[in-house]
Formats: structure tokens, sequence, C-alpha cells
């Protein structure tokens, strides 16, 4: 399942151009701004309903953002549409307040063969700038994307040159590998960093334990890894289930993060709580670590498009654990 899968890590950087007003939680408002932009950068026919569109399996828009389920998938046949291939990070913090120059950066993690896209995606965040964010649509500028690689940082798009300077190093299967060896024979701490959205028999989770996390894994590596990065299906997960099931949660420090948000396309309001805090496992087995490493990147459960579902995968060591205090608290309400 995991041998073709691949991603891309970007960080975008802009300034303020005015003084903005943000949410505290950013993950939707940079979401919903940026599929605006997005369709009105690369949809040919803005007037069409997508679902109804002939091009709606070649359009960068659709891929990204509607994503329909093709024809005669071998996966996801009961579903009109598969998981988006790019997750948002927003900023960490809870601040909603930003002066005119400050700056303002958002991670960005494109799958597979979304990557071609990219083009698309820096147009739309320079449409998105310039339109406005925040609920006086105050404007900003895109200055430039970067990635990291060998520990450093490299531009990888300058928009005062308008000039693309390649790709961002792939993360893979390989690089997955080598730190999931690292992890094996040693318990294992999950920290949340925001909302866990996870449904366990038609209800939210709010336990933490493998056992509940890895169905919902499974299937969102699954289908990214087919839909965008050529992968076969994995007909037998039973194993990897049951090992995750075995695995004993030694210490769980979780609490439930209320948050609602409005959204415009659907014209409702939308409740999107979920648990963040940290557990401890039992040296989980070691066929579950690289699935593990690649939830981090790519993040787990509903709303994983902007943001939610983020977790950190490390050893407990010196660290104390945290708590849900040690996450982004978003007992918040957005507007």
């Amino acid at each position: 399942m995991l041998d073709k899968l691949y991603a891309r890590r970007y960080t975008v950087h802009f300034r303020t151009e005015e003084a903005m007003l943000l949410p505290a939680y950013k993950g939707a408002t940079f979401r919903g701004a940026l599929g605006f932009a997005f369709k009105k950068v690369a949809c040919a026919l803005p007037r069409k309903n997508c679902p109804a569109c002939l091009l709606r399996h070649r359009c960068a828009y659709s891929v990204c953002f509607e994503t329909p389920v093709p024809e005669r998938t071998a996966m996801m046949r009961r579903y009109p549409y598969a998981p988006h291939p790019f997750v948002i990070e927003p900023p960490a913090d809870l601040k909603t307040r930003y002066e005119a120059g400050e700056a303002l950066d958002v991670g960005l993690c494109i799958v597979g063969k979304a990557n071609e896209y990219l083009p698309q995606f820096i147009y739309a965040f320079e449409e998105m700038a310039g339109a406005g964010l925040g609920r006086d649509r105050a404007k900003a500028s895109l200055l430039s994307l970067t990635a990291m690689e060998d520990g450093r940082e490299r531009t990888v798009y300058d928009h005062a040159s308008e000039r693309l300077e390649g790709e961002a190093p792939t993360i893979d299967s390989s690089g997955v590998a080598d730190r999931a060896k690292a992890l094996e024979d040693r318990d294992l701490r999950i920290t949340f960093e925001t909302p866990m959205r996870l449904k366990v028999k038609g209800h939210f989770c709010e336990e933490p334990a493998l056992g509940n996390l890895f169905p919902a894994l499974l299937r969102r590596l699954g289908a990214l890894g087919y839909f965008f990065c050529d992968g076969e299906p994995d007909h037998d997960v039973h194993p990897l289930l049951e090992a995750a099931r075995a695995t004993e949660t030694r210490a769980s420090h979780v609490a439930w993060q209320d948050w609602s948000r409005y959204s415009s396309r659907q014209q409702v309001r939308m409740q999107l709580g979920g648990f963040t805090g940290s557990a401890t496992y039992t040296c989980p087995a070691p066929e579950l670590l690289p699935y593990l490493l690649w939830g981090e990147q790519l993040h787990l459960g509903k709303a994983s498009a902007f943001g939610l579902g983020k977790y950190r995968v490390d050893a407990p060591g010196g660290d104390s654990e945290g708590g849900p205090a040690s996450c982004l608290s978003m007992n918040i309400r957005e507007t």
C-alpha cells in the first residue's frame, strides 16, 4: 500500500499589506479562500457545475478541491469523492490580529500526481492574497514558497522574479522506513496537535487507542496512494488492524475541543470538534510504524485538508508528556 505513496512539503510565505483579523484557527479560512482563488485561476468553465462538467477528471480545480472518484475505480465505488490530495497547515498559534507588514506563513503538503499542479497552487495563492483574507478581506502579498532540503530552507518560488526553481524534495517510503526503523522496539507517543475527528461505528471517537485510529488511517493512505500515486489497493489489512487493536495504550491525556465554522460554499454552520492532547503506546508492532509516520505527514480524520487531524510521533524521553494544554486549544467559534 505504501510503496508508491509520495508527497512534497512547502512553506508559503505571505506579508500582510493591511491590518488583518483572522480566526484563532486559520485552516478553514485559508482552505476556503484558496478554493475560490484556485477555481478562478484554473477552471475553464467557471459557470459549469463540477459534477456535470466533462472536464471534471482533468481540471486542476476539480481534481484538487472536488476530487471526484473516477469511473471503473477499484476503490471507493460507493463514494462520490476521494480525499483531497493536499493538506494546508495554518500557523499553530491562536493569534487573531496581524498588523500591516507582518509575516504570515502557511504549510502546504501536496500528494503524488497533484504536484503537477504546483503552478496553479502558486497562482491561486497570489490571487487569494490579493483578494484579501479574514472578515474585512485585508490584502496580503505572496512572497515565496520554500522547502526544507538537507536541513536548510531552499526557495522554490520567488514572487519578485516570478521564477519556479524546481520542486520540494520528495517524501517517499524509503525515507519513512528509515525513521520507522529508529522507532522500533520502543514505546511510542502521539501528540494530537489539532482536533482529531474520527468516527468509530458511526460515532465520533474520543479515545486515541490505535485500534480506533488505524481503520481510518488505512483508508486515507490507501485512497491517496491509489488515486494519486498509481498504487494498488491492499486487499488484506486484517493483520495490521489486529496488530493495532493489540497495542496497549499506556497513558492517555486527551480532551475534546469544540469548534464551529460557517461554510459559505455549503451555506451551513459546521461543528468540527475533535480530541487533542497526547497518548503513549507500549511498543507498537514494527509494521504499524510506517503508516503512523505517513499519517503524521498527511493528517488523519475529517477536515484533514485544512489542517485538522495533525499529529506528531516520537518516543517518550526527555520531554514531559503533553496534555491538552500543550496543544492548540480551540474551544472557540469561528465567524
